[in-house]
């Protein structure tokens, strides 16, 4: 942990260790399952699944962000994402570290499970600047979201413009969304999408709470 006369370096990470191709054949057969259970709509099989690869791998990761001299500040194996169609398990995890430490780690993480990129998301302290910044809007539901809900908003988000979101249900229903490379989208695009999620989730999700973080975000391909 950083002094207090030093400034944190906390960073969100998105990495996963679900691949059907994975060398791990137990993860690789789990990945296969739940893929062609969510694929015929059995959601909540697809997430017991989910949870069984990334419960299988959470102590490896710890163990590999300590390696490389990161400190984890929070990790949770329950947490997953859907995106283009699809369910990728994540996990919910905050380290505090030099970026280039946090990515190695990241990286040989997800090079070891046949990944092919990895998200390091650099939280900007107060007062602090970076014409590189992008945007990321958190939205809590202060609700239960199974995978089955979770499918719901996946689907009203991708009409509001993005390409799904990353669900922490542990958060009390926290969503994550981040201005990344892939959206194709300019910052003003983001938030008026952003304002468009906020609007349509508030008509399901009355006690919802927003934020909106300024981060310095990687998505390099492993």
């Amino acid at each position: 942990m950083p002094s207090p006369s030093q400034p944190s370096e906390e960073h969100q990470v998105g990495v996963t260790s679900a691949q059907e191709k994975n060398p791990d054949p137990v993860i690789a057969d789990l990945t296969r399952r739940m893929n062609a259970e969510f694929q015929a709509g059995r959601y909540a099989d697809a997430g017991r699944l989910a949870l069984e690869i990334t419960a299988r791998s959470k102590d490896e990761l710890a163990a590999t962000f300590q390696r490389h001299g990161v400190t984890v500040l929070h990790l949770d194996h329950e947490a997953f994402g859907i995106y283009a169609g699809q369910i990728e398990p994540a996990y919910d995890v905050h380290v505090d570290g030099p970026t280039n430490d946090v990515l190695a780690a990241a990286s040989e993480f997800g090079r070891r499970h046949a990944q092919e990129m990895v998200l390091i998301a650099k939280k900007l302290n107060p007062g602090e600047s970076d014409i590189a910044a992008r945007l990321g809007l958190t939205v809590t539901l202060r609700a239960a979201i199974p995978v089955e809900e979770a499918v719901v908003v996946a689907e009203l988000v991708k009409a509001c413009g993005f390409q799904g979101a990353t669900f922490a249900p542990k958060r009390d229903g926290e969503v994550a969304i981040y201005h990344t490379d892939t959206l194709d989208m300019t910052a003003e695009g983001f938030v008026t999408a952003a304002a468009k999620v906020v609007q349509e989730l508030k008509k399901r999700y009355s006690q919802l709470t927003t934020g909106m973080q300024r981060f310095i975000i990687q998505m390099p391909r492993l």
